[in-house]
């Protein structure tokens, strides 16, 4: 029997391959940093392995966006996460390429969860990509009180403001409590 034909189509359907949807194994990140003034202060890509083909899951986003969310000793907010993924099949290629607005590849992700991608065509899959947009955290002032905590004389049960060295009953302690402005911890009963 003459199987010369297969060897010859197989051949063939090699310089096809890049054509093919293929499984994402690997996509780009660019993490974006805006500043306080709303503008793009700086960019850093790198490219992840996923651990699940066409998934990323939502454990290795939370490690993105804590491995960048400071730099430069500056503090920025996570604000936007959106991933390109192209997922166009090789007979509209054409039609894409004439009339691209037609197409919308761009998701914008509104919980950290898993997110499972769509195959790529093996051409195209340098084109995914995850955009991490960061927004430099405005520093907040934490306001502080000082309160006055005021001590009973045993003998007496008479309160007292001053602070005396010569008598171990009598003390007034001056405490200083950080709290976040307009929230106040009060106790259950």
């Amino acid at each position: 029997m003459n199987v010369d034909w297969i060897e010859e189509y197989e051949k063939e359907d090699k310089s096809y391959k890049m054509f093919y949807p293929e499984p994402v194994s690997r996509i780009k990140v660019n993490i974006l940093y805006v500043n306080k003034k709303n503008e793009l202060e700086k960019i850093r890509e790198e490219f992840i392995y996923l651990s699940v083909s066409n998934l990323i899951k939502k454990g290795e986003l939370i490690r993105l966006i804590k491995s960048y969310d400071i730099s430069d000793e500056i503090k920025y907010k996570l604000v936007s996460i959106v991933v390109y993924n192209i997922d166009i099949r090789h007979d509209e290629l054409k039609n894409y390429l004439s009339g691209y607005e037609k197409y919308n590849f761009i998701t914008s992700l509104r919980n950290i969860e898993d997110y499972e991608l769509k195959s790529t065509l093996n051409y195209l899959q340098q084109i995914n990509n995850i955009y991490i947009v960061f927004n430099e955290e405005e520093k907040k002032e934490i306001p502080s009180a000082i309160k006055k905590i005021r001590t009973y004389d045993d003998n007496t049960n008479t309160s007292t403001n001053t602070s005396t060295s010569n008598s171990k009953h009598k003390t007034t302690k001056r405490v200083k409590f950080s709290l976040p402005k307009k929230k106040t911890r009060r106790r259950k009963y």
